[in-house]
């Protein structure tokens, strides 16, 4: 396979049709991926030729500068093909989004390849402490999806000094994210899960490591945009594209699933499963539930995207609309999947059956922060203009939803 090069733009459409192309092998490479728990060297290269890593990278570093709605649709293609894939290339693509808010001597030292892939939690389960040009990083973060890949890893930590830790103005504890290369991080082999098995998700920690201050940013830094474009005007815009990645289990799940069907004699009828009228209404209803749910989330990431180009921020009832969706979505994909399990019947118990990782891989997703109820909670807040509710959640707080 060809990989782009740094004088090579490659636009949304391209990008697009060359996750098309590159699908038959990382379905051949899935099985392989979840017997490791780490994609393939094989389906790793096959990504990277895509240009998917890239697809948040600014115009002025030559590329591409993706709008949101078509990288998810670039992610549910992936997906379609393996989910574990398309998980690992939502994470590794959103190198563009961090880098955003640093110098650009800095970011472009940190990625002087565009197709260089980013893993890493934001979450502050490390330490950054103070000290001259910068900070000592140590910690052990969780769900490093993409790591035993990965060309720069993140992680998100309290900042202390003297021992002590530093207070925003606002009395809150101040968290930053870091970035190093993936070499200063020691991963470590956690990642037995029910799904996504194929992802490498796996611990990884670093003890001690120096840390350059203009490799860390705040949440609230990307705000203060140092990068023009309508990609980098909202600060939750790199986890915008996530539920490409149960729309497209959920698409590879009723092809799977219609295959099955297309020879299946149903038992002790002895008649074909395709004249059955519950396994008809079945399959209709899973389509029905999926295609809602994949026009709503598009509805919205495109009043998202046209609202940031006017300019303007979005509403409280936009954002409401914007974190309601990720969890109807990923919610709503897995249930019809296990719908389709029930209509498909015992066929879909064997690890032989696609359809058996479909339904692993979309409970997985569903046990992530954007797939639990508490984010409908927070939705609900936001279409009723819950002040006090919007004020204590740590994902407003960082203006992230």
């Amino acid at each position: 396979m060809t990989l782009p090069t740094d004088t090579t733009v490659l636009d949304g459409p391209a990008i697009l049709a060359a996750a098309r192309a590159v699908a038959p092998v990382l379905r051949e490479e899935a099985e392989a991926g979840e017997r490791g728990r780490r994609l393939t060297p094989r389906a790793v290269e096959a990504l990277r030729s895509t240009g998917v890593f890239r697809m948040a990278m600014p115009r002025a570093w030559g590329g591409p500068e993706v709008d949101i709605r078509t990288q998810t649709e670039i992610i549910e293609e992936l997906s379609a093909a393996d989910g574990a894939a398309g998980w690992c290339a939502m994470i590794g693509s959103d190198g563009g989004f961090y880098t955003a808010p640093l110098e650009d001597s800095v970011a472009r030292g940190l990625y002087p390849d565009l197709d260089m892939i980013t893993a890493g939690w934001i979450v502050p389960a490390g330490r950054l402490h103070r000290v001259a040009g910068g900070y000592r990083l140590e910690g052990r973060w969780q769900f490093g999806s993409g790591c035993t890949h990965a060309d720069v890893i993140i992680g998100g930590a309290l900042v202390f000094e003297d021992g002590a830790p530093v207070m925003t103005e606002d009395g809150r504890p101040e968290t930053r994210v870091a970035m190093l290369p993936a070499g200063e991080f020691e991963i470590l082999d956690t990642w037995h899960t029910t799904g996504l098995a194929g992802s490498g998700s796996h611990d990884y920690a670093v003890e001690g490591a120096f840390v350059p201050a203009g490799q860390t940013f705040r949440f609230g830094d990307l705000r203060r945009r140092r990068r023009a474009g309508t990609l980098y005007a909202w600060p939750g815009m790199f986890f915008a594209n996530l539920p490409g990645v149960p729309l497209g289990i959920a698409r590879a799940a009723l092809r799977s699933a219609e295959q099955i069907l297309a020879d299946k004699m149903l038992v002790p009828e002895m008649r074909p499963a395709r004249e059955d009228p519950r396994v008809r209404a079945g399959v209709a209803q899973v389509h029905a539930m999926v295609g809602a749910a994949r026009s709503y989330q598009y509805d919205v990431l495109g009043e998202l995207w046209s609202t940031l180009e006017t300019g303007a921020e979005p509403s409280l009832r936009l954002r409401a609309a914007l974190v309601g969706a990720h969890m109807h979505t990923i919610r709503t994909c897995r249930d019809a999947v296990r719908l389709l399990a029930d209509v498909v019947g015992s066929a879909s118990i064997y690890r032989r059956c696609p359809l058996e990782r479909h339904q692993r891989d979309l409970t997985t997703i569903g046990q992530h922060l954007m797939g639990q109820p508490k984010i409908m909670e927070m939705a609900g807040a936001l279409w009723l203009g819950v002040d006090k509710a919007l004020a204590r959640h740590p994902l407003s707080a960082e203006g992230l939803i």
